[in-house]
C-alpha cells in the first residue's frame, strides 16, 4: 500500500515524458535591419569544409556579433533551403541583408576567397 503512490507517480512521469514532441521546426527568421550569415554544412564531409571553418574563425576576430548570430543549416535540413538560396549542396556560406544576398560562396573555396568578400561586405556597411 505504501508503494502505490510511488508507482502512480512513476507511471505518470513515464506517460508524460513519452508525450514530448521531439520534432523541431527550424524556421529561418531574419532581422531585416541586420546582416545575417547563413552557413550550409555537411558534418560528414568536414575535409571539404576546412577552409570554411578557418574563414569563420578569422571573421570572428573582426565580426564577433555577426558570427555569433550566424545560422547554421546542416545537410539533413538544407534541402528545403537550396532553391531559396540557389545552392545545390554543402558547403556554402551566404551573407543576407534586407532580403538580398550580398555574398554567396559555394563549393570548394579557399579561406581567402571566403574572408575577403565577407570582410568587405561586413566592414563597409553595405
Amino acid at each position: 500500500m505504501k508503494g502505490l503512490p510511488l508507482l502512480f507517480i512513476a507511471s505518470l512521469l513515464f506517460v508524460t515524458s513519452s508525450c514530448v514532441n521531439t520534432e523541431t521546426k527550424e524556421e529561418l527568421i531574419f532581422d531585416q535591419n541586420t546582416k545575417q550569415i547563413i552557413f550550409f554544412t555537411d558534418g560528414k564531409d568536414y575535409e571539404q569544409e576546412v577552409s570554411y571553418y578557418d574563414a569563420i574563425i578569422e571573421l570572428k576576430k573582426d565580426f564577433p556579433n555577426e558570427i555569433k548570430n550566424m545560422k547554421i543549416i546542416t545537410a539533413s535540413n538544407a534541402q528545403k533551403y537550396y532553391n531559396t538560396f540557389e545552392i545545390q549542396n554543402c558547403p556554402a556560406i551566404l551573407l543576407i541583408y534586407q532580403e538580398k544576398i550580398l555574398v554567396k560562396i559555394k563549393g570548394e573555396a579557399t579561406k581567402s576567397q571566403i574572408v575577403q568578400p565577407f570582410s568587405h561586405a561586413l566592414g563597409n556597411g553595405l
